[in-house]
């Protein structure tokens, strides 16, 4: 179904407002055979888009011309708080140290603004040569022909290629081929909270039930804090950090495989429903911060830090941002402690799990030959390799590849989620893999949902009848 929905929406993309992240375990389909196929299909095609000559990419390993590549990403370069930019510039340094006739020309800007830019440069077929791309958008960008497959970058270095598992692979998969190499391995949904505010209360731990959640959530609010922060200006989070895991605790793994397949009950599924309607109930018991939708997923920081909130929820990318942020101030970082949603009574899905996988990856633009296309090559080995994800890990960010690193060094907390993420179970992160029109249906109905102007059935119906029209 991914193939026809693509077909039928391509070019949605630039009125989409998108999210952070996805995943799930396994592929959904095994590559294999179908990258055979397309080796004996990609000759042909490939010499009707090598229209522009260009001379040989690399003579004894170095490059015998300038090549300039146009890069566009999601991070400043001149960033002091973002793990990946820190990362990146590593990156570049090594490139252009082993490779000296390469020259990066970089664009970065803000996760956010990003996805904007991406959607009018996809609009206006003028994607950069390198690009940060979202497994949400491949299938639009596959069938305009604006991407091209990794699998032969792959096959050249299985040495590189041979360490990234099917857990972030699975994102970066359509159709048989891989689109993009993994740069990440995330967790979507967490919640960071404060132990000695959750003990102050008298929670040792972060409740494992919803309704010791919600015991809890009532003694903070009386206690004077906001039980739980949200910044979900940009629309994704409510998204990607609470609904990725309330709607499998809801509806467990089947619900997400009818959504793929066009079958079952859609956005009207009683079970996941159930997740939702947990949303709406922190919304209605006031536990969330009032400004949710004014502040992003950076500003839920400060008053985390400042100990108005006892806690707040975030994807994994947090913890290099918020050590960043509290600077010299360690002392809320000590008493931090990291924990996946509860179980709901009644629920499909299996607890702890928490939506994961590499969610974005490094792209090329299809149509790149010769040396520009080698370029991009090293370009996207470099910013995924495991120099790469010791940068990231050296700020307390986890790369695309399991390395030995004592993150107990960076900070307490970073090596509690170190040890989390590998003893919870990795479901799909719905917005990773979701039509883009439904997202953006999903996301602007949540933000109205978690301020109590809809109920959730009423945020069910406005999804599935966008999810209706993909279907016709």
């Amino acid at each position: 179904m991914r193939k026809r929905i693509a077909v039928l929406l391509a070019g949605v993309m630039v009125c989409s407002m998108l999210t952070a992240c996805g995943s799930a375990d396994e592929p959904q389909e095994e590559p294999e055979a179908k990258q055979e196929e397309a080796k004996e299909e990609k000759p042909e095609n490939k010499e009707e888009k090598e229209t522009e000559p260009e001379a040989d990419a690399e003579a004894g390993g170095e490059f015998t011309e300038e090549v300039t590549l146009d890069v566009a990403m999601m991070w400043p370069l001149d960033s002091t708080t973002d793990a990946k930019s820190y990362a990146l510039n590593r990156a570049i340094e090594r490139l252009e140290k082993d490779y000296p006739n390469i020259k990066v020309n970089y664009d970065g800007s803000v996760h956010d603004d990003y996805q904007t830019i991406m959607m009018t440069y996809a609009a206006a077929d003028t994607l950069p040569d390198v690009f940060n791309v979202k497994g949400a958008w491949i299938p639009n960008l596959v069938e305009n022909e604006q991407i091209g497959a990794v699998d032969e970058f792959f096959e050249n270095d299985k040495d590189w290629s041979g360490k990234f598992d099917d857990e972030v692979l699975f994102d970066m998969e359509y159709d048989g081929h891989y689109y993009g190499a993994p740069f990440q391995n995330l967790c979507c949904s967490l919640v960071i909270y404060n132990k000695e505010i959750y003990k102050s209360v008298g929670y040792e731990k972060f409740p494992e039930t919803w309704e010791d959640m919600m015991d809890c959530f009532a003694k903070l609010k009386d206690a004077g804090y906001v039980p739980l922060g949200v910044g979900n200006s940009g629309q994704w989070v409510a998204n990607s950090c609470i609904f990725g895991a309330m709607g499998d605790r809801g509806a467990g793994g089947k619900w997400y495989e009818d959504i793929m397949e066009g079958t079952g009950d859609g956005f009207l599924d009683k079970d996941m429903l159930k997740g939702v309607e947990k949303m709406a109930e922190l919304a209605e018991k006031e536990y969330l911060n009032t400004n949710l939708n004014s502040i992003d997923q950076f500003e839920v920081m400060p008053p985390y830090l400042n100990e108005e909130y006892a806690s707040y929820v975030d994807g994994s990318w947090t913890f290099a941002t918020l050590i960043a942020t509290a600077g010299d101030n360690t002392s809320v970082i000590e008493k931090s402690g990291v924990a996946v949603l509860p179980a709901i009574d009644g629920g499909k899905g299996n607890y702890p799990a928490t939506p994961g996988g590499s969610a974005w990856g490094q792209a090329y633009n299809a149509k790149l030959t010769g040396a520009k296309k080698q370029a991009a090559e090293l370009f996207i080995k470099y910013t995924s390799d495991e120099e790469w994800c010791k940068d990231l890990a050296e700020k307390g960010d986890f790369g695309g590849m399991n390395i030995d690193y004592d993150y107990s060094a960076i900070s307490p907390l970073v090596q509690e989620y170190a040890q989390l993420k590998n003893s919870v179970e990795k479901t799909p992160q719905y917005d990773c893999h979701f039509d883009t029109s439904v997202i953006d249906a999903m996301n602007t109905n949540f933000q109205e949902l978690l301020i109590g102007e809809i109920t959730p059935e009423e945020w069910g119906e406005r999804v599935q009848e966008e999810y209706e029209l993909i279907l016709e």
